[in-house]
């Protein structure tokens, strides 16, 4: 059996492998081919296992198909999707957090225009200046503008494609200020009221962990505790999981066990008496993942517990691994998209870390009290999940916490024994006894406080956490490796210092080795990163680089310095830009600028609209040279900055190839580029001003004549960038088109035999999922 649970989970893996999801009548074609394997299995044994792999790649890709349906079951044309206002009706599906000023939630979508859908789906919607009460539970009607669920698609960063497509999002859109937007039947949740209640009532400095315990609402949570909990590998405390379900659980089946033995045994029936610690274990389960909202992480943990408590009341005696394999694929049965998600294979790496410590040291807890063995337990599963998990930490998130373990080790087990089960206790109890709770809440707060006190302290280190590198994961490798061999008695201290001292030298030779390499090597990357409508572009060299341009910030604190370009910098061994030019001061183009200041990401600045710190401003005429390349600034002849034809116009060339930055210039500024004679042939041009019909003249396309151009525009942005005459232009010169919108990140390789690029949607990540 276990194999076949084994071959049906890498079916499930392999589905993800494809670039596209086929159609229906393949997926029928496949059920026919696993028919035919059952009936042959018959005949032929060997092929059974087989039939368990067929059935693992159909259902992922029914699934997948299923969910991509939802157009064509509606007849809803996608591609003008979001050209026209949509009336529709849905039910509010996720819970509504924030102030008046945004809500952004998840609403199920039952009619568009007054017309019933076939099929309903999910969106994700921003309410902006909400003027309705809304409520999770609620049937709502919204005047909105609706397109298809599209992500960022660069290296490094987070995939908001694949985050859609687990939790099943299809479209998202706004809501539009107007008279029909109302709430047409109010009907909020339970978690909904509690949390109204809770965030009204509870007067905390650490309400917004408090709510996350409870209600698994992460939102209010603000950016200094978040890089704390990050920096001491502890974020995991507030997302409600495994760890937490199993503290309840456990309280629950306690708590039983105590009520038991408190009442005469005659009122209770011996024959089923083992079945009650099972069933409360179970209610507090479930009534606490209904609070955390049924999210992927408790439900994971639930099935897990299911299974447990299943086989053992069937008496039926299996070895952990089938335990393991049926709660995996039970998972993926229930919830298919889950099979991408991160989170899902830590869990079990989490559970088999755990299972192996105590079986390897079950010795550390002969002859000890029961309160002994269970804070002997929680320390041997905090040391042993940050040590043998810190690997799989740094390939995930590119940084990994070196105080994780001093932090887990004391953190964990005070929260699991404090704050967690009082906050439980405290939400239950607040609409029956709201005094109480709040008296509770506030014993919560001051176990809370001591634990993020201890914690900041720790991230006050110097070097608290590492980059990634592929020596630094190798490095990071050898400590659970090391622990393993030594465990198991596998090889002597003697023998493994022969073994790892070889090695050691061997990575410090290839890191030396690599760095000088990278000094000498000829070649150069352009990277356009897939910023939406703005434009952020890195040019590296010899492990330097310079950026130009950082895409947009938002009032709610989102800017893609942060979230797309740094990121990028730690996967390729970076932590400054030589230099940073900003083309002009619209958002779109200039918005991180801030981050940069505050995180002192940039050595020097070319930037003509502030006055900043190592700043030499762009004025036409002016060279850099830099790692043998030469940057000629172009435009504007005068220091200004605040318009789109003011902007840094940039032209980069090692004397072989040439690329062309224009900004968003205008055919204005191009034809006076044209007169100054100051540009020539181009190999590279970003398109300027996104595409837009105010630029890329014909005569200024003839005389530059690029082979490639770029497009750094938004997914079905409101301005229709780049516009048709625009495309029909450099198709005409017989230039290859590359959008971000469309291939996601563009990445360009400039070497003496020539120039080759690549796209994030056709070659670093080809697959489906991320498509």
């Amino acid at each position: 059996m276990e194999r076949w649970l084994l071959l049906f989970f890498i079916g499930a893996c392999c589905a993800l492998l494809l670039e596209q999801v086929p159609p229906l009548y393949y997926l029928l074609f496949l059920a026919l081919s696993c028919f035919c394997v059952g009936i042959f299995s018959r005949l032929y044994k060997n092929l059974l296992p087989l039939l368990a792999w067929f059935c693992g790649v159909g259902y992922i890709l029914f699934a997948a198909n299923t969910h991509y349906s939802w157009a064509d079951e509606n007849n809803i044309d996608v591609s003008s999707l979001h050209l026209n206002d949509i009336l529709l009706q849905g039910k509010v599906q996720s819970l509504i957090v924030g102030s008046s000023d945004e809500v952004r939630f998840n609403i199920e979508i039952l009619s568009i225009n007054e017309q019933q859908l076939k099929q309903p789906f999910l969106a994700r919607i921003t309410y902006r200046k909400v003027d309705i009460n809304l409520s999770q539970g609620d049937i709502v009607r919204l005047l909105v503008k609706l397109k298809p669920a599209h992500g960022f698609a660069n290296q490094g960063s987070f995939s908001y494609q694949k985050w859609l497509l687990k939790n099943h999002l299809v479209a998202s859109g706004y809501v539009k200020k107007s008279a029909l937007n109302m709430v047409l039947f109010k009907d909020p949740s339970v978690r909904q009221i509690l949390y109204d209640q809770l965030n009204s009532n509870i007067d905390s400095s650490l309400k917004s962990l408090i709510l996350a315990l409870s209600l698994g609402d992460k939102s209010q949570i603000d950016k200094p505790i978040w890089q704390v909990l990050q920096t001491t590998g502890t974020q995991h405390l507030m997302a409600i999981s495994g760890l937490h379900l199993g503290l309840i659980a456990g309280f629950g089946f306690t708590l039983m066990k105590l009520i038991i033995w408190l009442l005469p045994k005659r009122l209770l029936s011996q024959r089923t008496l083992y079945l009650y610690p099972m069933i409360m274990s179970l209610i507090f389960a479930c009534t606490y993942s209904y609070l955390a909202g049924f999210s992927m992480p408790t439900i994971r943990a639930l099935i897990m517990l299911l299974w447990f408590y299943g086989l053992r009341i069937c008496c039926t005696k299996v070895t952990i691994t089938k335990w393991l394999l049926l709660s995996l694929c039970s998972i993926i049965l229930i919830e298919p998209f889950a099979i991408f998600d991160a989170s899902l294979y830590l869990s079990f790496s989490a559970v088999l870390v755990i299972l192996f410590s105590f079986w390897r040291w079950r010795y550390l807890f002969k002859n000890r009290s029961k309160w002994q063995r269970i804070i002997f337990s929680l320390l041997l599963i905090q040391v042993a999940i940050s040590l043998f998990l810190l690997p799989v930490t740094l390939l995930l998130f590119k940084t990994a916490s070196i105080v994780a373990p001093l932090a887990n080790i004391i953190v964990v087990p005070w929260l699991s024994f404090t704050a967690i089960p009082i906050i439980l206790i405290a939400t239950l109890t607040f609409p029956l006894l709201p005094s109480l709770a709040l008296w509770l809440f506030k014993i919560a707060n001051y176990c809370l406080e001591l634990s993020m006190n201890y914690l900041n302290w720790l991230a006050g280190f110097e070097y608290s956490t590492v980059a990634f590198s592929i020596v630094a994961l190798i490095i990071i490798c050898l400590i659970p490796i090391t622990i393993f061999l030594q465990s198991l008695h596998l090889i002597n201290s003697k023998w493994l210092f022969i073994l790892l001292f070889p090695v050691l030298v061997n990575l410090t030779l290839v890191e030396l080795g690599y760095r000088t390499w990278q000094k000498g090597n000829k070649f150069w990357l352009m990277t356009i990163f897939d910023v939406g409508h703005g434009l952020a572009v890195l040019i590296e060299k010899n492990g330097q680089a310079i950026l130009y341009d950082t895409g947009a910030a938002y009032p709610s604190g989102f800017n893609f310095v942060e979230a797309v370009i740094k990121p990028y910098l730690l996967t390729h061994r970076m932590q400054q830009f030589d230099l940073t030019i900003l083309s002009h001061s619209d958002n779109d183009h200039a918005g991180g600028l801030d981050y940069l200041l505050k995180h002192n990401l940039v050595k020097s600045f070319a930037v003509n609209f502030a006055d900043l710190k190592n700043n030499s401003p762009c004025i036409a005429g002016k060279l850099i040279h830099w790692q043998g390349l030469t940057l000629k600034m172009l435009s504007p002849v005068d220091r200004v900055g605040a318009h789109n034809d003011d902007s840094c116009v940039i032209e980069v060339s090692d004397g072989m190839h040439k690329v062309l930055l224009p900004g968003d210039i205008s055919s204005k500024v191009e034809l006076q580029l044209l007169h100054s004679k100051s540009i020539s042939k181009v190999d590279v041009l970003l398109a300027p001003h996104h595409g837009s019909k105010s630029s890329s003249s014909f005569s200024f396309l003839q005389f530059v004549q690029p082979k490639y151009v770029v497009y750094s525009s938004g997914f079905l942005n409101r301005w229709n960038m780049p516009v048709p005459q625009v495309v029909g232009r450099y198709q005409q010169m017989g230039a290859i088109e590359l959008n971000t919108s469309k291939a996601g990140m563009v990445q360009f390789n400039f070497t003496k035999q020539g120039i080759t690029y690549q796209t994030y949607r056709d070659n670093l990540l080809p697959f489906w999922p991320w498509q």
